[in-house]
């Protein structure tokens, strides 16, 4: 009934039983490109979904970046002032050793050799 009346309907429309003979591949055709253009329509919603999640991961992970770069570039600093903390220490060391070889004992001085070999043993420079 339907089906008929969708071709009566068409069949007047387009004016002749020609158009009538081709109706239902006609209308078949609309109809599977309506439903195409909906499947499109709701693959794109999905592809622009992806998207917007995809930009929102990609912020996420620059801001994660830009931290981990700044505490690495503050950790490297601080391993920087350390090392001349180190260097530092090994030359008023060494400054203490050339005070105390006049020392006839040698007591302080075997302790200052002591510790600037366990610094020299942990740090290769000199």
């Amino acid at each position: 009934m339907e089906n008929s009346l969708i071709a009566s309907i068409g069949a007047v429309v387009f004016g002749g039983g020609a158009v009538a003979i081709f109706w239902r591949p006609v209308s078949a055709a609309l109809a599977s490109l309506v439903t195409n253009n909906r499947a499109g329509g709701e693959i794109i919603t999905y592809y622009k979904e992806q998207v917007v999640l995809l930009k929102q991961t990609n912020d996420e992970l620059r801001a994660e970046n830009n931290l981990l770069r700044e505490r690495r570039e503050a950790d490297l600093q601080r391993i920087s002032h350390l090392e001349s903390d180190i260097r530092i220490i090994k030359n008023s060391l060494r400054i203490l050793i050339a005070m105390t070889q006049a020392e006839p004992d040698g007591q302080l001085r075997g302790q200052v050799n002591s510790m600037l070999e366990k610094l020299e043993g942990g740090n290769h420079e000199s």
